[in-house]
Order: C-alpha cells, then sequence, then structure tokens
C-alpha cells in the first residue's frame, strides 16, 4: 500500500497514470517500443516499465555503456531490450541509426520521445555558450528529425503511436531564467501537434505527457528544486506510458488547465509576480557575492 505521502504527491502532481500492470500488459505485450534518452531518469523508468509488461523495449541515448547496462538488466529479468547508441545532436547519426533500427526492427509500434535537456540560466549570460542552439538541437530538431526517418515505415506497416514526454513548463507563463528550455519544448510540442493533426485517419495517434517536476538527474544542479515536491521516476513512466492504455491525445496534471487560464486571463498579473520574484533572486544573488 502507497505511503500516505506517496499519495498526496500523485493526487496533486501527477497526471494521469497507469498503476494497473495488468491493464498495461493487455495493451503492450509483444510490442515493439523505441524510447529515446533511456539510460537514466524518466526514459530506464520508462524501459523497465514497459519491458516488465512485455514490451521488447529499444534503447537509444548518447550514453551506450550505461544503455548496455540497463538492457542487461532487462534482459535478466526475463525481458527484451535492445541498445542503439545515438546523440540527437548529430544529424547524420540519426539518419544512420534510424536506418540500423528499421533493417533489424522492421516494426516499430509505439515511438516515446523523452530524451531532453534543461538549462536554467539568465538570457544574457547564455548567448556566449549557445544555450538556445544547444537545447534546440536536443529537445526540437534531433527528435523531430527521427521521428521523420521512421513515420513512414510507421504508416506503412498501419500506424502507431508516438509519445512526447513535455512538461508543464512548455506551456506559459514565460519562467525567468528558462527561456531556452520552454521555447525548446514548447516548439516541439506545437511541431507535434500539428503533425498529430496531419496523420489523423492514417492510423498514427499522437500524445504529449505534460509532466510536473521529477526527481532526476537532470535537475540536480538547481538548487531551488532541491526541496520542491516532484514525482520519482516510475511515478512519472506511470503517466507517460498512460496513452498506451487510453486513447488520449494530452496527459496533465489537473491544476495545468488553471496555469493555461491564468496566462490568458490575467497575463499582466502572472508577468509582473514573475519579474518580481527574478529581481529577488538577482538581488539575493548579488548579496551573497558581497
Amino acid at each position: 500500500m502507497a505511503s500516505p505521502l506517496t499519495l498526496l504527491r500523485q493526487l496533486f502532481l501527477s497526471p494521469p497514470a497507469c498503476r494497473d500492470l495488468r491493464q498495461l500488459e493487455a495493451a503492450v505485450r509483444s510490442k515493439t517500443v523505441l524510447i529515446t534518452g533511456a539510460s537514466y531518469g524518466i526514459g530506464e523508468a520508462t524501459a523497465r516499465l514497459l519491458a516488465s509488461c512485455g514490451a521488447e523495449v529499444l534503447l537509444l541515448a548518447r550514453s551506450g555503456e550505461r544503455l548496455e547496462e540497463v538492457a542487461a538488466q532487462i534482459r535478466a529479468a526475463g525481458g527484451k531490450a535492445s541498445v542503439y547508441q545515438l546523440d540527437l545532436t548529430d544529424a547524420q547519426a540519426v539518419k544512420a541509426v534510424a536506418a540500423q533500427i528499421e533493417s533489424t526492427h522492421p516494426r516499430i509500434d509505439v515511438i516515446i520521445s523523452n530524451a531532453g535537456h534543461s538549462i536554467r540560466r539568465q538570457v544574457l549570460h547564455s548567448a556566449e555558450k549557445d544555450d538556445l542552439g544547444r537545447l534546440l538541437a536536443v529537445n526540437f530538431t534531433g527528435p523531430a528529425a527521427l521521428l521523420l526517418a521512421l513515420l513512414p515505415r510507421m504508416v506503412a506497416r498501419g500506424g502507431g503511436v508516438i509519445v512526447s514526454v513535455s512538461s508543464a513548463s512548455a506551456l506559459p507563463p514565460g519562467i525567468p531564467r528558462w527561456a531556452a528550455y520552454q521555447g525548446s519544448k514548447a516548439g516541439f510540442d506545437l511541431w507535434l501537434g500539428s503533425l498529430g493533426n496531419e496523420l489523423r485517419g492514417r492510423g498514427v495517434r499522437v500524445a504529449s505527457v505534460y509532466l510536473p517536476l521529477v526527481r532526476t538527474r537532470m535537475i540536480a544542479p538547481t538548487r531551488a528544486y532541491r526541496l520542491a515536491p516532484a514525482l520519482t521516476p516510475l511515478e512519472a513512466a506511470q503517466s507517460v506510458v498512460y496513452p498506451l492504455v487510453k486513447p488520449v491525445r494530452r496527459v496533465a496534471p489537473w491544476w495545468l488547465g488553471g496555469q493555461q487560464v491564468a496566462a490568458l486571463l490575467f497575463p499582466n498579473v502572472l508577468d509582473g509576480a514573475l519579474g518580481r520574484l527574478e529581481e529577488m533572486e538577482r538581488q539575493l544573488t548579488r548579496g551573497r557575492r558581497k
């Protein structure tokens, strides 16, 4: 039985989730599922969850050695897993790996676009580090290129499901110091929504999962998040697989709709509050440096 803290976290933070393994197994057994960013965090947890329910998982990430470890553990537990090392920022590698996947796995039933990267930095300090270019490559153009390479075969084989692991911050309002991350995630989200509408009637279903904060390596460097409430990777994975058991287009926490309404109806109030918080942080930073 889940602890009271777990139940509260799932109630107030979590989007809809599939926690019934029998239901998930009925949906994915003998299916082939490709997962990007599968070496750690949400991607790893999703791969383990799906493999435990009978899916064959194709694990993609930059860290080949770590992927092999995850795959070996999945196989040791009786699951099926294959490894494809891929840096999504390398356009030529995306094409080559997509061709390799199609030659060894002619049918892909599900693609879970999970790989992502975040950087929290003031815009005035991010230009010299090319934050926007780096995050666009990992969060938008790389995942889009992989989908475009795999989609023709998916359509020809009768369709499938594409799940985007997005973020609650991919939607308004704009949060200070997250411009590159929010911009890249929002861009991919809109691109995928357009793609999904274009593919209606061709057997391909698209879903976006808007996750709140998740306790992974990606948020570890951000001091403000260390004590903030967050989902575990497994809890996030249970939301990621929800579109595989329910034909939904959007999976989001109950409070995200209110956030969008507030951003639409009270933009000046919300932006003013965020601006004041940013100014307070700048003042605190200056105070620590003195």
